[in-house]
């Protein structure tokens, strides 16, 4: 117990084993514990002498806040949280811009908690992503027991565009099942393993059982992202090698298989044909009680919203408000109010051009900082949250937020050697 108060890191990836569990489960008010807790960590420690136990700030609070300013990657991931602080100087509708700030908080303080963090080696990295394989694996047993259980229910209703319920949020689950995939190949791919080299098969056979789920699972934004993610590894792994012979088999693999698990799997197909089946409804104008057509309808509001005020946008603050003016005079009550399901588009909306150009900036700095592009996990990341913001509006809720910035922040830390942290 002594051990666990005084040190840093036994600490740090113990409440990161519970960051990961409470996002999985969506259990909120843990999570929210989990990121106060790694914050509270950088800032403070434990003393203990004999009997007494002190609380202090952290022998090594200024060093380690020296290093989170001149580390420019970790201010580049505060950017999305000063973007709305800035257009709340020209937001009228203060508790929406509150509640804007409340969910961005996390963008400003996580980033020196984890910078402060020590670095984590390579085996506690992979022990994080191993855990998270088989926390996902669980999970989908139980979905998947489900599905079986109420098999015709379900596919009637996925059919008129439900999904297959899950723990969370189905788009944010499809997300995480899609990181998971990606951490389970290079842990098979590593041979990582914790007693014997034969998890090696065991890591395999979860992450293929975790694809074909996926397929099952039928989350379109899920699949774009995986399939994005593996499009961009295979070709890194291709030139790197320089086999561009490879890279051509990654693209008719990736081809390939949505074509047969469209033949094979009755979820994907009832998901790709009322997709078709909706996107028409939304072009004749009747699409006004279906979902893919009500996200058509929101793109289409943030769009105009953003056109109308290209430099600076409404603000951030009162983007909501001016969302529900379109829909009223726009729609005329023919669709059900959405935020723009898009995370462009809502930048474009609350800040312009501008806050646009500044927050692709910041979501690409990290990427490109010290050719971290060349880590396969961390480009993997990027693929799967870009696609994640094309198609939601991901970073506007607690749980995007959770899910981008554990894996970001933690990618980070991993990647930035020692000889730079007091550079």
């Amino acid at each position: 117990m002594q051990a666990f108060l005084q040190s840093y890191k036994i600490q740090s990836v113990t409440f990161l084993f519970i960051y990961l569990v409470s996002m999985i489960l969506s259990a909120e008010f843990i999570l929210s514990l989990s990121m106060i807790a790694l914050v509270l960590l950088a800032l403070f420690q434990l003393k203990i002498e004999g009997q007494r136990v002190t609380l202090h700030f952290r022998e090594t609070l200024k060093a380690d806040f020296q290093n989170y300013w001149n580390n420019k990657v970790w201010l580049a991931v505060s950017i999305p949280f000063f973007l709305v602080l800035l257009s709340a100087l020209y937001s009228n509708d203060w508790t929406y811009t509150l509640e804007r700030l409340r969910i961005k908080l996390p963008f400003l303080v996580l980033p020196f908690a984890f910078a402060a963090m020590p670095k984590l080696k390579k085996q506690q990295y992979f022990a994080i992503l191993y855990f998270l394989l088989i926390m996902v694996f669980i999970s989908c047993l139980y979905i998947g027991a489900n599905y079986l259980a109420h098999f015709g229910q379900i596919n009637e209703l996925i059919g008129k565009g439900r999904p297959i319920p899950t723990p969370s949020n189905h788009i944010r689950f499809s997300l995480t099942l899609a990181l998971t995939i990606i951490g389970g190949i290079a842990l098979w791919w590593d041979g990582f393993y914790f007693q014997s080299p034969r998890e090696r098969h065991f890591i395999g056979g979860i992450t293929l059982f975790l694809f074909v789920f996926i397929h099952i699972l039928a989350v379109r934004s899920g699949l774009f992202a995986l399939y994005l993610a593996l499009l961009a590894i295979g070709i890194q792994q291709a030139v790197v090698a320089k086999k561009h012979w490879a890279g051509f088999i990654v693209v008719a693999g990736l081809i390939l298989l949505p074509m047969l698990a469209y033949q094979i799997l009755p979820s994907f197909r009832a998901k790709i044909s009322y997709a078709g089946w909706d996107f028409k409804q939304y072009l004749q104008g009747i699409g006004g009680n279906y979902s893919d057509s009500e996200r058509l309808a929101s793109l289409q509001a943030g769009l105009k919203i953003g056109n109308e005020h290209p430099i600076f946008g409404v603000g951030a603050g009162d983007l909501k408000r001016e969302v529900e003016k379109v829909y009223a005079t726009d729609f005329g009550g023919d669709y059900t109010f959405r935020m723009p399901h898009n995370q462009f588009i809502s930048v474009y909306a609350g800040t312009g051009l501008i806050g646009l150009s500044v927050f692709v900036f910041g979501f690409f700095f990290p990427l490109f900082y010290r050719e971290n592009y060349r880590n396969s996990l961390f480009l993997a990341l990027h693929a799967i949250i870009f696609i994640s913001f094309m198609m939601e509006n991901t970073i506007e809720n607690n749980f995007g937020v959770s899910l981008y910035l554990f894996f970001l922040l933690m990618g980070l830390n991993y990647l930035t050697d020692e000889r730079y942290k007091t550079s």
